[in-house]
């Protein structure tokens, strides 16, 4: 007799395997089955229905749904986790966040140790269209960082990817361009910009008075003159001594 809730040694049933790759027939024929765990978790707990969102398998997603079995806000996992609406809209998948948000999705449920918040992953993908939508339904624009190393607002996290638009859209809602940076390797929204060589982003955060000589983060932190120079972007080092950035910043 076969198993169809067996898992594979990182914890994945084949449902959750199905869904993972966006192979609908198969998983059409296991959920026929009647025996399938729709909610089945592998071993970091993810679900066949965050899958499904972060892949943007739409027909397996609402194939889900329509079991009436599964949690639209299940808890992210706690490393390295996300919810449903976080794993999708860091894939930019518009019409599962639609879904999810008829659902009821949580769209401000906080980043999990080593994630972001919704807007924050939608910012950090250039997903301006999802950025939108996500504004629209009172994301927080101003969020806190996860506690990992890294973390971004959706501020910092767009500036980095040099998505001008997603920062013109947040600077109009108010984000704060100079949050500081998370103490573990975080980096202002200028920080970030200098150091991705994004220039048309620098020069719009300095427009809106971002702070040339901010601290740098406590742990793998640059000023971001040390960002500039420490990619080569030579045009931005320029701008910044224009700024009066401190050449000797600690």
């Amino acid at each position: 007799k076969v198993d169809v809730n067996a898992k594979d040694s990182i914890g994945r049933t084949p449902l959750l395997v199905a869904a993972q790759g966006g192979h609908q027939a198969i998983f059409q024929l296991l959920l026929e089955t009647g025996k399938v765990d729709v909610d089945a978790k592998d071993s970091i707990g993810r679900t066949p229905l965050l899958w499904a969102a972060q892949g943007g398998h739409e027909a397996i997603f609402q194939l889900l749904l329509e079991t009436g079995k599964v949690d639209v806000n299940a808890a992210a996992a706690p490393w390295g986790g996300r919810t449903v609406l976080q794993a999708a809209a860091g894939g930019g998948h518009l019409a599962i966040i639609e879904r999810l948000l008829q659902e009821k999705a949580d769209v401000n449920a906080a980043a999990a140790y080593n994630g972001r918040t919704a807007l924050q992953a939608a910012a950090g993908g250039g997903h301006l269209a999802v950025v939108e939508r996500l504004l629209q339904e009172k994301a927080d624009v101003n969020a806190a960082v996860a506690a990992a190393y890294g973390r971004r607002t959706a501020l910092q996290a767009a500036a980095e990817g040099g998505h001008l638009a997603v920062v013109e859209r947040l600077l109009q809602e108010k984000a704060d361009v100079n949050a500081a940076a998370a103490a573990n390797g975080g980096r202002t929204a200028l920080q970030a910009a200098a150091e991705g060589g994004h220039l048309a982003v620098v020069e719009r955060l300095l427009q809106e008075k971002a702070d040339v000589n901010a601290a740098a983060a406590a742990d793998g932190g640059r000023t971001a003159l040390q960002a500039a120079a420490g990619g080569g972007h030579l045009a931005i080092v320029e701008r910044l001594l224009q700024e009066k950035a401190d050449v000797n910043a600690a």
